[in-house]
């Protein structure tokens, strides 16, 4: 019997330090570029999948040759969501940004799941304004 108590402490002290974690690490990992942010944020369950919008206007921080003989290009945007708050994030493109067009980023966390060109009206007007005086 007192095995299976503590087992059942040990089980709930893990499930009570992983909950915490889960809560706190959204908010140390905000703005961090590193794999490790963006995996954490990828496999957090309390991390929303959410839609940004950034401006094409920043050089790539970093250009290399991929695996396959292929340009890569790493940019870091700050980007805006719907409600105006800012988070920086990174992701690769094959080929350069062209300057002055807008791109929405689904993004769950750090972690850049997909990001398309779109056009200016498509960006909410409060975004727009935000990316503009960047």
């Amino acid at each position: 019997m007192k095995i299976l108590r503590k087992l059942i402490a040990v089980i709930g002290g893990l499930a009570v330090i992983g909950v915490v974690g889960a809560v706190i690490l959204p908010g140390v990992t905000k703005n961090q570029h590193s794999e490790w942010a963006m995996a954490a944020d990828n496999v957090n369950p309390l991390v929303k999948t959410t839609d940004v919008y950034a401006s094409t206007n920043a050089k790539p921080v970093r250009h290399y040759i991929g695996g396959g003989g292929e340009d890569e290009y790493v940019y870091q945007l700050l980007t805006y969501n719907a409600e105006g708050e800012a988070r920086t994030l990174t992701f690769d493109a094959q080929w350069r940004l062209k300057p002055n067009k807008f791109l929405k980023i689904t993004a769950k966390g750090q972690n850049v799941e997909t990001w398309e060109k779109v056009e200016r009206a498509a960006v909410p007007h409060n975004v727009r304004q935000s990316l503009m005086t960047d």
